[in-house]
C-alpha cells in the first residue's frame, strides 16, 4: 500500500451540496476532500448544527476523507490582534472538523502576500508562522491528523518547507497544488517536488494557461501533468491526491487521463 497512492474529489464539485458530493465520490470509488464547511456567514451561528449535518452526509462514503481548512482572509500571524484571533479560532475549527468527520489530512494555505517584497515582512512572516504552528501542531499530533500547508501565491516553496523543517514534527507537511505552481512560480515543478521530498503529503491536481485560477481539467492546461507524475516516481515519494476540478465533465476527463498516464508509468498503481 505505501507505493499505492491515495486518490479524492474535491467536494466542490457538486457545488458545495456534501450529500451529492458523497454519492459521486462513491461512484468513482475515490475519497473525498471537503474544500468548504458551510457557509461562512453562518459559521459561528450554525457551527455545530452543520457538522451534525456533514457526519451525517459523510457516513456512507467509501473511502477517505480529508479536509481543507478554513482560509478565506484569514492570517493567523496578522499584527491586528483581532484578525489573527478569529484566523487562529478558525484554524482550531479546522482541527474539530477533522477530529469529529474522521479526516486524517487537513490542509491549510500559508496566507502569504507575495506582493510585499520586504524582507522584514517575508522574515517576520516566517518567524510567526513558526511560532504558531509550533503550537497548534501539538494538538494535531495528539490527534493523530497530518497538517499541510499548501503553495498559493508562493513563488517556490523555500518559505513553507522552511517553516515545515523549523516545526520538525512528523504532522506538519506540504500540498503541492500544480496550477497554483503553474499560475504564480516559474520555478520548475521538478525542483518544488525535489525541494519537498518527503515533506510532500499531499497534492491538489488541477490545470490552466497560466492566465487564471480556473481549475480546469488536467488536459486543458500548460503544465505537463505526465512530467509530474514521471517526477513522483523518480523520486518513489506517493503524496495522496486531489482532484481540484469542479466541472463534473473535467473532473471525469481527468480521472481518466490520469489513469491512463499511471498505467503508461506504472506510477502509484
Amino acid at each position: 500500500m505505501k507505493n499505492k497512492i491515495e486518490k479524492f474529489i474535491s467536494s466542490t464539485v457538486e457545488y458545495h451540496n456534501i450529500y451529492k458530493a458523497v454519492e459521486l465520490a462513491n461512484e468513482l470509488d475515490l475519497g473525498l476532500e471537503i474544500s468548504r464547511f458551510g457557509k461562512l456567514k453562518e459559521l459561528d451561528e450554525h457551527f455545530y448544527e452543520t457538522l451534525d449535518m456533514y457526519e451525517d452526509a459523510i457516513k456512507d462514503l467509501k473511502n477517505g476523507l480529508t479536509l481543507h481548512g478554513f482560509f478565506s482572509t484569514l492570517s493567523p500571524v496578522s499584527k491586528d490582534e483581532g484578525i489573527r484571533q478569529v484566523s487562529i479560532k478558525r484554524y482550531y475549527q479546522s482541527l474539530e472538523i477533522a477530529s469529529r468527520l474522521g479526516a486524517k489530512t487537513v490542509v491549510f494555505h500559508t496566507c502569504f502576500n507575495n506582493l510585499l517584497k520586504q524582507q522584514v515582512y517575508r522574515d517576520n512572516f516566517f518567524h510567526s508562522s513558526v511560532e504558531f504552528y509550533n503550537e497548534l501542531i501539538q494538538e494535531f499530533e495528539e490527534s493523530g491528523i497530518v497538517a499541510t500547508v499548501e503553495n498559493v501565491h508562493e513563488p517556490n516553496c523555500d518559505m513553507i518547507r522552511n517553516i515545515i523543517a523549523a516545526v520538525n514534527s512528523p504532522n506538519l507537511k506540504a500540498t503541492i497544488d500544480i496550477g497554483h505552481l503553474n499560475l504564480h512560480s516559474n520555478v520548475p515543478y521538478q525542483d518544488w517536488i525535489k525541494n519537498y521530498g518527503i515533506m510532500l503529503h499531499h497534492m491538489h491536481f488541477h490545470n490552466n494557461y497560466k492566465d487564471e485560477d480556473s481549475h480546469q481539467s488536467l488536459k486543458r492546461g500548460s503544465l505537463d501533468v505526465k512530467g509530474v507524475i514521471e517526477t513522483l516516481k523518480e523520486m518513489q515519494i506517493y503524496p495522496q491526491i486531489t482532484f481540484e476540478i469542479f466541472n463534473r465533465e473535467e473532473l471525469f476527463e481527468s480521472i481518466e487521463y490520469l489513469n491512463e498516464i499511471q498505467q503508461e508509468t506504472g506510477y502509484g498503481i
